[in-house]
């Protein structure tokens, strides 16, 4: 019996985000994390969480600036 071959992706990271499905909260908890870089579509890649930060307020924390 031959098998079949698997239906083509048009993503090797499989189907895109929808964002229906995203559920939003309130930032109230900072952490600290080390990652390799930011995708195209904005979302880190390869992140390791390295702690709590109570040393900030979750309203002063900004995204990093990409790595040039």
């Amino acid at each position: 019996m031959p098998l079949d071959l698997p239906p083509p992706r048009e993503s090797r990271f499989g189907t895109p985000l929808e964002l229906s499905r995203v559920h939003w909260v309130k930032p109230e908890l900072v952490v600290e994390v080390t990652y390799l870089t930011w995708t195209e579509d904005g979302l880190l890649r390869q992140v390791s969480y390295q702690g709590e930060r109570q040393d900030k307020p979750a309203r002063q924390v900004k995204r990093a600036a990409p790595h040039t």
